[in-house]
């Protein structure tokens, strides 16, 4: 059957317009579904006549539907007989339509082949599409086909289309997003089989996907988090430094590298235990799970609870795989994944050994798992690093039993692949909430889907390349994985596999990490367990002179920034902010900054130029609209222009926007791990603008996971208000208890870009101290209990 009309029906509500467009091609019978969960987002789904396998497993969304379909109109153009009303849903039967809501107008239609069933979406010259999760390509991922499935890449760099973690939202230039509810193994095909049509298609699963509009980027992505949830505060010590190799083999040789680490003052807050804690080799032993050499490892309890007293928690691995001859196997096998006939499914050409993947959709197997976690947890240990959790050895014949979600027959491994490490991250923060809850979860994984965030996961970036490449291909990834709503991604700094050496390369790529969600130096360093593979230091402490003293200040500063990198968290866990961002996102109406990828926002106020080239002197940097300052510096520049800056190894180019009140340590500070954190001093560093501006920090314990919604916290904002010459201050807040909370802080207001004859003018009420830096820059200096200070400060 063809159909060759004009408009069939239209649909009101919410501003929602679907239409049913002119088409030419091939009428596939079925029902869509409408539903509305607020003012700019709306669930579509498809279901073809005669399509059995529309299961959906995913918890991605949390939003509920608003619509209520006796309080809507709902308008027919014609073909009223198509239109049906059912439990607060529309429903249209048809094969394409177009859905215009906010300005936006989008054609989708149903497409299937032999393998796949999925949308084709129309796209618009010059149309943008971002997102869609981890892939080191272009920002823009038109004319790009990529697969929904995750995978590892070891040693991937620039180009690596697949990784590790997908997400199935993509959003375009045109000011929407689509997110396809769906966990089975697919793909997004952007415009490289039709330059026309983004298609995306899936093995299995439900046909649905939700329309999300805005007025800009921040306004979609805001959307997406309130539609999939934010990510709950981390602990603080999570934004610190981590000691990590792959791997540590002994506690001796640990407590050894951790000494250099304190004798150099370089600051840390974790050691991370890759494989070697539960047993001698690469491979044969996943399934241990406990300290099997006991010679190697004498006293792990001891060895933790060392750790803690100075301040430093204890991080194990773990992996969803269990071999035989380990010490679980026997008692994970009711819980392993099975064949197509309901028996144990052995995997025999799995890199680590021979054995089985745990099924983690099951409820008793993860309980049982858990029980393992929980015994080291009894010791001391703070956090857990799940690895090969894509699950990275997931044959197609492999299957999961999903009687705890309702069905009967087993699903295939492609039927629910993507959701496997979602289900794992979502096991581990349910757990740990049931028996600490008050505490918050460290959860390192490298796999998950949407929403995964709202478990607390922390996700690498894979086995990235030891190289050049490996560094230039973090960029891409990390700004679509937090375009794509995954805030805390992060690389192996100083690149994980291969290499050669480079000291350079290790520095730089320090640099760049000191301004990222995690700061995790990490990488191969077997040296003699295997001396194939190349071994190369990634703990500061063992790096050459003169490299290290240049890594130590950019771990120093790690610290210094605590206060504004915390507040990031705080306000990504409450208003859906990003933590890293590509230019496009605050500057959508510069048509340059979308060519731009090489440089990132960090917040919204510090823009950061990592340097990727080896032995460069010089670099390009682009400053977006408006007036910026290099860090710390006192000379505005102005922007929506070019500059060609000199390099030097110490540090990389870094700008702070105009306006811009950014909270730190006071400068030199010596903690050595965030147990030694306080606000009690604060130096807030105010680059000068002539347009009314902000700044914020938060603070409360670090630790306890009710922290904001019993009211144990502070927020402390400050508002300054240019009017002519003279800048007015005000510093005020709410003022929560809890046990860190300093009774009095001490703050230091230093002024960039001010002339010279800057000065405080008189105070009634305020005792506050005027002085000036070396650098001729005014700084300030007064006592804050809590209550409301104003002051001002004339050129």
């Amino acid at each position: 059957m063809r159909i060759g009309f004009q408009l069939i029906l239209t649909l009101l509500f919410y501003g929602c317009t679907f239409a049913q467009p002119n088409s030419t091609d091939t009428f596939t019978p079925g029902t869509w579904i409408f539903r509305e969960y607020n003012s700019n987002i709306v669930q579509v789904t498809f279901r073809p006549d005669g399509y059995t396998h529309n299961e959906n497993i995913s918890d991605a969304v949390i939003l509920k539907p608003a619509f209520d379909a006796k309080s809507k109109k709902v308008i027919a153009a014609s073909d009223a007989g198509k239109i049906r009303l059912q439990n607060g849903e529309i429903l249209y039967e048809g094969s394409s339509l177009e859905i215009s809501r906010n300005n936006s107008v989008v054609s989708i239609k149903f497409q299937s082949d032999k393998d796949y069933r999925g949308f084709d979406i129309a796209m618009e010259k010059g149309e943008r599409f971002f997102g869609g999760g981890e892939r080191a390509l272009p920002l823009d991922r038109r004319g790009y086909r990529f697969n929904l499935y995750n995978a590892p890449a070891y040693g991937y760099g620039e180009g690596a289309e697949n990784l590790n973690y997908s997400v199935p939202v993509i959003t375009s230039s045109r000011k929407y997003a689509l997110f396809f509810d769906n966990v089975a193994k697919g793909y997004f095909d952007i415009g490289k089989k039709d330059k026309e049509v983004l298609q995306y298609g899936t093995f299995s699963g439900d046909l649905t996907f939700y329309l999300i509009t805005g007025n800009d980027y921040p306004d979609i992505l805001s959307a997406y988090h309130r539609l999939t949830g934010t990510q709950p505060l981390p602990p603080r010590w999570a934004l610190g430094t981590f000691m990590s190799r792959f791997g540590y083999t002994s506690e001796n040789q640990t407590r050894e590298i951790y000494n250099r680490m304190k004798q150099e003052g370089i600051p840390f807050d974790a050691v991370i235990f890759d494989l070697f804690w539960f047993g001698d080799s690469i491979k044969g032993t996943l399934g241990n799970l406990n300290w099997v050499n006991k010679e190697k490892w004498p006293d792990p309890a001891k060895m933790i609870a060392d750790f803690k007293a100075d301040g430093v928690q204890t991080i194990l691995i773990t992996e969803p795989f269990i071999l035989e001859g380990t010490r679980t196997f026997e008692s994970f096998k009711p819980y392993l994944g099975v064949d197509s006939t309901g028996k144990l499914y052995t995997l025999n050409k799995f890199y680590f050994g021979k054995g089985g993947l745990i099924d983690l959709f099951q409820n008793d197997a993860q309980l049982h798992f858990w029980k393992y976690y929980k015994q080291q947890m009894d010791i001391g240990v703070e956090g857990w690093w799940g690895d090969l959790g894509e699950p990275e050895n997931h044959p197609s014949d492999l299957y999961h039993k999903l009687t705890d979600f309702g069905y009967t027959r087993l699903f295939s491994a492609d039927e629910v692949h993507n959701a496997y490490g979602h289900f794992w991250t979502r096991m581990l923060f349910n757990q740990f909430a049931l028996q600490y809850p008050e505490k918050r979860l460290f959860s390192l994984n490298r796999s998950g889907f949407a929403g995964t965030q709202r478990y607390g996961i922390f996700p690498w970036s894979g086995d990235v390349s030891r190289s050049w490449s490996g560094l230039k291909a973090q960029l891409p990834v990390m700004l679509g994985m937090s375009m794509s709503g995954i805030p805390y991604v992060h690389a192996d700094a100083g690149g994980f596999a291969g290499g050669s050496g480079d000291n350079e390369l290790y520095v730089r790529w320090i640099q760049f990490a000191q301004f990222t969600p995690i700061f995790r130096p990490h990488g191969t360093g077997l040296y003699e367990v295997d001396s194939r593979a190349f071994s190369f230091p990634s703990e500061i402490a063992l790096i050459d002179t003169p490299y290290r003293a240049i890594a130590k200040e950019a771990a120093r500063q790690r610290y210094e920034m605590l206060p504004y990198n915390y507040t990031m968290s705080y306000l990504q866990t409450t208003e859906a902010a990003p933590l890293v961002s590509p230019l496009y996102f605050y500057y959508q109406s510069d048509s340059t900054v979308y060519h731009i990828e090489d440089q990132y926002m960090w917040g919204e106020e510090i823009m950061v130029a990592p340097v990727l080239e080896k032995g460069a002197g010089t670099r390009n940097v682009y400053l977006p609209p408006g007036n910026w300052y290099r860090w710390k510096n006192n000379v505005p520049l102005t922007g929506n222009t070019w500059l060609k800056e000199e390099l030097t190894l110490n540090k990389i180019p870094v700008y702070v926007k105009a306006g811009s009140l950014v909270p730190l340590l006071p400068s030199g500070n010596t903690i050595m791990s965030t147990a030694q954190y306080s606000t009690k001093e604060i130096t807030w560093h105010y680059y000068a603008s002539d347009q009314v501006s902000t700044g914020v920090l938060f603070d409360d314990d670090g630790v306890s996971k009710s922290s904001l919604t019993v009211g144990q916290y502070e927020v402390i904002t400050a508002t300054i208000t240019p009017e002519n010459s003279t800048y007015h201050f005000e510093f005020s807040g709410s003022k929560g208890t809890f046990a860190s909370a300093p009774a009095e802080r001490t703050f230091r207001v230093v002024m960039h870009g001010m002339t010279s004859s800057a000065k405080l003018l008189p105070s009634k009420n305020l005792k506050i101290e005027s002085s000036l830096s070396a650098n001729n820059e005014l700084i300030l200096t007064f006592g804050y209990t809590g209550k409301k200070v104003s002051f001002s400060v004339a050129e």
